[in-house]
C-alpha cells in the first residue's frame, strides 16, 4: 500500500514515492529468486524459450500497444524452427487503451452503487475492442489456418477480457460473434512460464483435489459448487468454513493435484504479492504460495481454481512485469490457472464452474476447452435449460440470463 496521504500528494512525493515502490518489488523478486527452484523467476525469455514454447497447433502471440498503434506478434512452430508473422494494428493506440482503462475501472470501482453503468461499460470496452484489435487479428489467425492460440498479451492489455471482443451478428442466440467463438484462447506471461507449465502438466496426474469451501460463510452456492468439483475425485480434501486457516491450507496444497478455492480473493494493484485469497483468518497471499516450493522435485499443481473476485488482475503499478495470481502461481509450480478479472455473480459463478467440470472430468475435454466450452454454454443457454441443468424451477424459461459477458467473460484459462 501506497504511504503518501492526500495531503501530501506532490510531484516531487509521487517520484519518491515510486522510486520507494520499485525498490521494494526489486528487493522481494531478488528473495523469490533465492528460493529452489524460482532463480529465473520474471527474468526474460530467450529466443529458445519461445520455440520451446510453440507447438504446431497452438501459436504464440504477442500482443502490444505503443503510442503509434498497436502490433500482434505471431509466432509459429516450422519443422523444428519458428517464424514470426506481424500483424500491424495501427488503428489501436496506447492513448485509446489508456482512456479505455480509464471509463472501466471507473465504472467498475462505482459498480456496487451502479451495476448499470458497469455492465454497460462492459459491453461498450468489449465492443471497441473488436474492430481495431482483436478482430483483424483473429482473421489473420485463421488466415494462417489456426483455431487455438496462447496469448502474451502486454502492460495494461492484461487487465481487459481480449477473449470476450465482439462484433453483431444476428445468427448467433446473443445477436453477438465473440473471440472465443472463433478462438480457443488461453493465456500466458511469457514463452517461459508455458515451457515450465508443460513440463508439470506432463508429470503431475490429475487425480487429487483440495477444495476451500467458503472460509468467510457469504457465498451462497460455495457448498454446490465445491461439490460438483469434489464429485469425480475420490477421497477429496474439503477445507470448510472457519477450519479454511492460511496454515491448514499451505499445508495442504502441496500434497494434492488440483486445487479450487471458492472464497473472495483480492487484487492488491499497487503491491501485486499481497494478493491472494482471504481465508478465515487472513489472506493466502501470492507470497505464502512461494514460500512452499511448488516446484522442488516432482511436484506441482496441475490446475488452480480461483472461484473468487479479482483473481486474474495485474498490479498497475507494474503491468509490464505482469505480476498476477495466475501469473505468479505458474512461477510457482502451477501448469495452469483459471482466475477472474472482476467481482463475479455467486450464482452464476456456480453454474460456470459446475459445467467446466462436468465437461472437463466427465466429457474429457482438456481443461482450457472445458472452460471455453462452459463459457459458450452459460452464455447461449435458455433460463429453461440452465434449470434442467441445475435441477431448479425458473418462472423465464426462454430468457438467456447469463447472455451478458458480466457473468462469464471474467475467468479465463492461464497456463497449459
Amino acid at each position: 500500500m501506497t504511504s503518501l496521504d492526500r495531503n501530501s500528494i506532490t510531484p516531487e512525493a509521487l517520484r519518491n514515492e515510486a522510486t520507494r515502490l520499485r525498490a521494494e518489488l526489486t528487493e522481494t523478486i531478488d528473495q523469490i529468486r533465492q528460493q529452489p527452484g524460482y532463480e529465473t523467476f520474471l527474468t526474460l525469455p530467450t529466443y529458445e524459450d519461445v520455440q520451446k514454447a510453440v507447438t504446431p497447433d497452438r501459436p504464440l502471440v504477442y500482443l502490444l500497444t505503443t503510442t503509434a498503434g498497436s502490433l500482434a506478434l505471431v509466432v509459429t512452430a516450422n519443422n523444428g524452427q519458428s517464424d514470426i508473422h506481424p500483424i500491424w494494428l495501427n488503428d489501436f493506440t496506447e492513448t485509446q487503451l489508456n482512456e479505455l482503462l480509464k471509463v472501466w475501472f471507473a465504472a467498475y470501482n462505482n459498480s456496487r452503487n451502479d451495476h448499470q453503468t458497469w455492465l454497460n461499460t462492459i459491453d461498450q470496452a468489449t465492443q471497441q475492442l473488436w474492430e481495431p484489435l482483436i478482430g483483424p487479428m483473429v482473421q489473420q489467425m485463421q488466415d494462417l489456418g489456426f483455431d487455438r492460440i496462447t496469448l502474451i498479451p502486454t502492460g495494461y492489455l492484461s487487465l481487459l477480457p481480449l477473449h470476450a471482443a465482439w462484433i453483431e451478428d444476428p445468427s448467433k442466440p446473443t445477436g453477438r460473434r465473440y473471440a472465443l467463438d472463433h478462438l480457443h484462447i488461453t493465456y500466458a506471461p511469457n514463452a517461459k512460464s508455458l515451457t515450465a507449465a508443460k513440463e508439470i502438466a506432463d508429470r503431475v496426474q490429475a487425480n487429487s483435489i483440495l477444495a476451500i469451501d467458503n472460509p468467510n460463510q457469504n457465498l451462497p452456492s460455495s457448498e454446490q459448487e465445491v461439490q460438483a468439483a469434489i464429485a469425480t475425485f475420490q477421497n477429496p480434501t474439503v477445507i470448510r468454513h472457519d477450519q479454511a486457516t492460511v496454515e491448514q491450507v499451505r499445508s495442504q496444497l502441496p500434497n494434492v493435484a488440483i486445487a479450487h478455492f471458492s472464497c473472495h480473493g483480492k487484487a492488491e494493484l499497487t503491491d501485486p504479492l499481497t494478493s491472494g485469497l482471504d481465508m478465515s483468518d487472513g489472506r493466502l497471499t501470492l507470497k505464502d504460495i512461494f514460500a512452499l516450493n511448488l516446484a522442488e522435485g516432482d511436484r506441482g499443481l496441475r490446475l488452480a481454481i480461483l472461484s473468487a473476485c479479482e483473481t486474474g488482475l495485474i498490479g498497475t503499478e507494474n503491468a509490464d512485469e505482469a505480476i498476477s495470481l495466475p501469473t505468479g502461481l505458474l512461477q510457482a509450480g502451477v501448469a495452469a490457472v483459471v482466475a477472474s478479472l472482476w467481482s463475479v455473480s455467486d450464482l452464476s459463478t456456480m453454474l460456470l464452474l459446475s459445467k467446466f467440470y462436468d465437461l472437463w472430468r466427465k466429457d474429457g475435454l482438456e481443461p482450457s476447452q472445458a472452460l471455453r466450452q462452459a463459457q459458450i454454454w452459460l452464455r447461449d443457454s435458455t433460463a429453461g435449460e440452465i434449470a434442467a441443468y441445475g435441477g431448479f424451477f425458473t418462472l423465464t424459461p426462454t430468457e438467456r440470463q447469463y447472455a451478458h459477458p458480466f457473468h462469464w467473460a471474467a475467468f479465463s484459462y492461464t497456463g497449459i
